[in-house]
C-alpha cells in the first residue's frame, strides 16, 4: 500500500521527521517496506524560456535554441524533439543534473555544435510515460524556478506492508487513525458540503439486489449534467502518487475516494444503462462482458451488475466498456457497495483478475461507511465536473454487520503484558483507537469496536491493541523467577520410547503413519465394531480414526513392493482409537510387518523368504525383552489371517495379541501381489499388566551345558510353541529348548509332522552326570507322549 505523506498530513498533524515516522509506523504494525522521496533526482532541473529558435546547421531534424533559465543565464541547447517553438516555457536539465537511471548532464558537442543542457520529456524525468516530446509548460510558469517545486514533486511516498486482517489501513484515513492514536492526536475527516437538486434519484434510476448472499448493501447516487474532462493538478498529483495514471475527473475522483476511505466505487454512464435499471445478480451461463482492460470474458455464476439488457460490470472487481465514463458522458450513476469478501476472492481467482478494487473488497470494507464515501465522491464530482446531485440516494441495505461487545479485565491485561498499566492509560489508548468503552466494575470494561475494525472480535485482540499503542519498547524485560527442576518423561512416553528401541534392536525398521485412514478399511479388514468418523476430513483417505495399525503397515508394505523393495521388516508403535461415551478411548499398540526376503549377500547368495516362523521369532524376542514369560499361543480364527498360519497370544483368558500370515483375500483387496505378508499386532496397554519389574543380574554359570537332540513325530494340529514352553518346566536342569527343524513329507503320515528339538541342559551348582541327563530326557519324552501324543521318530 502506497501512502503519500503530503496527502496524509491533510487528516492528521505530523511533526515528526521521516526516521521517527518510519519507526512509529513499524512499531504499531504497519511495517514500512520502502520510502521514496519524490523529486530527489531533479536537482539542477529548472523552468526555462526559449528566447531564440533555429535549425541546427548540420542537421534537418535537430533544432538549436537559446533558453533563458533565470539569473541572466542563457543556455545554448541542441534539441531533437519536434514539439517546441519560440517563446515556449520548457523544462531544462542544466549541466551537473543527474536524471533517473544515473543519466548525467554534461557539456557536449552534437554535430559540431556545443550544447549546455537538455530540454526534458516526462520519461526522461521519470514522472510520466510521454516520451514523444518535451514538456511544454503554461505561459505563467516562473523562469528559473526549480521544476520539482513548481510541480509539487516534493512528496514522500511510504510503501507499507498491510496485514490481511487490517483492510482499514489500505487508505490514508486508516493510516491517519493509526498515527493519531499513537501520538494522541485528532483525526481531521474531510468536510463534505453539497446541494441536492429537487428531482429525486428514483425517477431516473432503480436498484434491485437479487443475490442477497453476496451483496449486503448497495447505494447509488445520480449526478447529472457533468462535464467530463481533465482533472485539476492537485487531483492528478494524488492519483500519480498512488502509482496510477490520471484518466478523467470522474474516474480520478472514484480512485481518490477509494485511496482516501478504503471504499472501492464505480461510476457508470447512466445514459448507457438500459432503462436506468441496476440489478445485482448471478451471471447466467454463457453471458459475456468486455471489461475495461479490453478483454472479453465469458461468465457463469459470478456476481455481476446488470441492466435490463446486459452485464455492465463484474461486481466489486472491474467495470465494462459498455457503460464506461467517456468525454461524452453527461449523467453519472455512482455505485458504492459491500460485496462479501469470499465472493470477490473466488471470482478474482477464477477469472484471473486483480484490481485495486478487488484487492480491497476481498479483504473487507466498512459497510457502515458507505454513505460517507458516497457523499464525498458525489460532492467532488459536483465540484470538479460541474454536475448537480439528484435528491436522495438509493440505499439497499440487506444485512447489518455483527456488533461485538468484548469483556476486558484490567488485571488479566496487565498480567498478560507484564507491566502494571493504570486504568487511565488503558482508557486513553482505547479511546484514541476509536473503541467504545463501558465500565462494568473497577476491573472490568466492555469494549465495542467500530465497524471499520472487523479484526477485533475477542479479548486477545484488545490486548494486542493496548500493547502496540503503549509501545513494546516501553515494556521492560524481566527474567521470570522459576524453581527449575529436572523433568522426566511421562510413563506412557517412556514405555513407547523403550518399546521402539527394543523393536529397532531386534532388527526392525520403524515407520510413522497418520492416525487417519480411509473409510473402506472397515470392509477390507472386516471390522465389525463401530469406528470414529471424521465430520470434516481433509480427504477421503483420512475419513476415520484408525482402530488398528494393521492397515497402515499393509499399505507401507504394498507401496514398498510397488517400488521393488522386498526386504521389508517394519514396525510401528502408536495409538488406536475406539468410540467412547466422551471423545474416544486410546490404546497403545505394537505392529510388526514382514514381507519378502533378506538382502542377498556374499555369504547368503540365496536367502529364503520370511515366513510364519520368522515372525514368530520376532514376537518371542519382543516378549522376552518386554519381560513377559508366561504366555501361550492358540490357533487363531481371525478372518484377516490365513487359517492354520496364525496364532493368538494369550495370558490366561486375556488375549494380548495376534500374529500370522495375512489372508489372500485381504492381500488381494490391498493390491499386494507376488509376496506373502506377515503381520503381528499386540496390545501394549494390556502388555504392561504382565511385564516384569526391573531386570535382575544373574552371574555367569561356570559349569558346562549338555545338548541333546530329539526328533518327535506329532499331529499337525499340535502347537509346538506351547509344547516347548511346557517341556521347559518338567525339570529344573532344562535351560532351553530350541526348534531347529520341522518336516512334513515322505515317510511321515499325511496328518503328522516331524519336529526336531535341541535341548540344552545345565546344573548351576555342579557338572551334570549321565543319570541326571537321562532322567530329564525321560521326563521330556513322557510328557510328549502323554500330553501331546508324540513319539520318537524312527530312522
Amino acid at each position: 500500500m502506497l501512502i503519500s505523506l503530503d496527502w496524509l498530513k491533510q487528516y492528521v498533524d505530523i511533526k515528526e521527521d521521516l526516521k521517527e515516522l518510519d519507526n512509529a509506523l513499524t512499531m504499531i504494525g504497519q511495517e514500512v517496506e520502502a520510502i521514496e522521496i519524490q523529486g530527489k533526482d531533479l536537482n539542477n532541473v529548472v523552468i526555462g524560456h526559449i528566447v531564440e529558435y533555429g535549425k541546427h546547421p548540420n542537421s534537418d531534424k535537430l533544432t538549436l535554441v537559446k533558453v533563458d533559465v533565470g539569473n541572466e543565464e542563457v543556455l545554448q541547447i541542441v534539441c531533437g524533439a519536434p514539439n517546441h517553438k519560440l517563446g515556449d516555457k520548457v523544462v531544462v536539465a542544466k549541466i551537473g543534473a543527474v536524471l533517473p537511471g544515473d543519466f548525467k548532464i554534461k557539456k557536449s558537442k552534437i554535430r559540431d555544435v556545443e550544447s549546455y543542457g537538455m530540454l526534458c520529456s516526462q520519461v526522461e524525468l521519470g514522472i510520466g510515460e510521454d516520451g514523444d516530446g518535451i514538456i511544454i509548460l503554461p505561459e505563467d510558469a516562473p523562469i528559473g524556478e526549480e521544476y520539482r517545486k513548481y510541480m509539487g514533486l516534493d512528496d514522500v511516498i511510504f510503501e507499507l506492508e498491510i496485514t490481511p486482517n487490517r483492510p482499514d489501513c489500505l487508505s490514508h484515513i486508516g493510516i491517519a487513525r493509526e498515527i493519531a492514536a499513537y501520538y494522541g492526536r485528532k483525526v481531521k475527516y474531510p468536510s463534505v458540503t453539497y446541494t441536492e437538486a429537487i428531482d429525486p434519484t428514483t425517477t431516473v434510476a432503480k436498484v434491485t439486489i437479487e443475490d442477497k448472499e453476496r451483496c449486503k448493501r448497495y447505494m447509488g447516487r445520480v449526478i447529472r449534467n457533468v462535464t467530463v474532462g481533465e482533472s485539476p493538478e492537485w487531483l492528478k498529483k494524488r492519483i500519480r502518487a498512488m502509482g496510477l495514471k490520471p484518466i478523467n475527473n470522474i474516474v480520478d475522483i472514484t480512485n481518490f475516494v477509494m485511496f482516501e476511505y478504503n471504499q472501492p466505487m464505480h461510476a457508470f454512464d447512466l445514459d448507457k444503462v438500459a432503462n436506468g435499471s441496476i440489478t445485482v445478480r448471478a451471471a447466467k451461463e454463457g453471458e459475456k462482458i468486455v471489461t475495461l482492460d479490453g478483454v472479453e470474458r465469458e461468465l457463469n455464476g459470478e456476481l455481476v451488475i446488470a441492466d435490463d439488457e446486459k452485464v455492465t460490470a463484474i461486481a466489486g472487481i472491474i467495470g465494462g466498456v459498455g457503460t464506461e465514463i467517456t468525454s461524452e458522458t453527461k449523467n453519472v450513476f455512482l455505485e458504492v457497495a459491500y460485496f462479501t469478501p469470499e465472493n470477490i476472492r473466488k471470482t478474482g481467482r477464477k477469472l484471473g483478475i486483480s484490481t485495486d478494487s478487488s484487492y480491497r473488497n476481498e479483504r473487507g470494507t466498512d459497510i457502515e461507511n458507505i454513505p460517507d464515501s458516497s457523499e464525498r465522491a458525489a460532492a467532488l464530482i459536483a465540484e470538479l465536473a460541474g454536475g448537480e446531485i439528484l435528491d436522495g440516494a438509493i440505499d439497499r441495505y440487506v444485512e447489518k454487520p455483527q456488533k461485538y461487545e468484548i469483556p476486558l479485565s484490567l488485571q488479566k491485561l496487565n498480567k498478560f503484558i507484564g507491566k502494571e498499566l493504570s486504568p487511565e492509560i488503558v482508557g486513553k489508548i482505547l479511546s484514541n483507537l476509536g473503541l467504545g468503552i463501558k465500565t462494568l466494575s473497577q476491573d472490568t470494561l466492555v469494549i465495542t469496536p467500530p465497524t471499520y475494525r472487523g479484526d477485533l472480535t475477542r479479548t486477545a485482540d484488545i490486548y494486542e491493541e493496548v500493547i502496540r499503542m503503549y509501545g513494546f519498547e516501553n515494556i521492560e524485560a524481566v527474567m521470570p523467577i522459576e524453581n527449575i527442576q529436572a523433568g522426566k518423561k511421562a510413563p506412557n512416553i517412556d514405555l513407547i520410547d523403550n518399546t521402539k528401541e527394543i523393536l529397532r534392536e531386534i532388527g526392525l525398521q520403524e515407520v510413522i503413519n497418520y492416525s487417519f485412514i480411509p473409510k473402506n478399511v472397515v470392509d477390507i479388514l472386516n471390522i465389525k465394531d463401530r469406528v470414529i468418523e471424521i465430520k470434516n476430513p481433509l480427504s477421503e483417505d483420512m475419513s476415520i480414526l484408525r482402530p488398528t495399525l494393521m492397515w497402515s503397515l499393509l499399505a507401507n508394505i504394498r507401496d514398498n513392493i510397488n517400488r521393488n523393495q522386498f526386504d521389508l521388516r517394519l514396525c510401528e508403535v502408536s495409538r488406536v482409537f475406539t468410540p467412547a461415551e466422551e471423545l474416544a478411548d486410546e490404546d497403545l499398540r505394537i505392529c510388526i510387518g514382514l514381507s519378502g526376503r533378506p538382502e542377498r549377500t556374499l555369504w547368503n547368495p540365496k536367502p529364503e523368504a520370511y515366513d510364519f516362523y520368522t515372525l514368530k521369532g520376532y514376537v518371542e524376542k519382543l516378549m522376552e525383552y518386554l519381560g513377559i514369560a508366561r504366555y501361550k499361543l492358540e490357533r487363531s480364527s481371525n478372518c484377516n489371517f490365513h487359517p492354520g498360519r496364525s496364532a493368538e497370544i494369550k495370558i490366561g483368558n486375556d488375549t494380548i495379541g495376534i500374529f500370522g500370515e495375512i489372508h489372500p483375500d485381504v492381500q488381494e483387496k490391498m493390491e499386494i501381489k507376488r509376496e506373502r505378508v506377515y503381520i503381528a499386532e499386540l496390545d501394549l496397554t494390556k502388555c504392561t499388566k504382565y511385564m516384569k519389574g526391573q531386570a535382575k543380574y544373574e552371574k555367569i554359570v561356570k559349569y558346562p551345558e549338555v545338548t541333546r537332540d530329539l526328533a518327535i513325530v506329532l499331529s499337525k494340529d499340535v502347537l509346538v510353541g506351547n509344547m516347548v514352553e511346557n517341556l521347559k518346566r518338567v525339570s529344573p536342569i532344562i535351560e532351553n529348548i530350541n526348534i531347529f527343524d520341522v518336516y512334513e513329507g515322505e515317510r511321515i503320515d499325511a496328518d503328522k509332522k516331524s519336529v526336531a528339538l535341541s535341548i540344552v541342559l545345565r546344573n548351576k551348582e555342579k557338572t551334570l552326570d549321565e543319570k541326571e541327563i537321562s532322567t530329564a530326557i525321560e521326563k521330556i519324552l513322557t510328557t510328549i507322549s502323554k500330553d501331546y501324543k508324540g513319539e520318537i521318530r524312527q530312522a
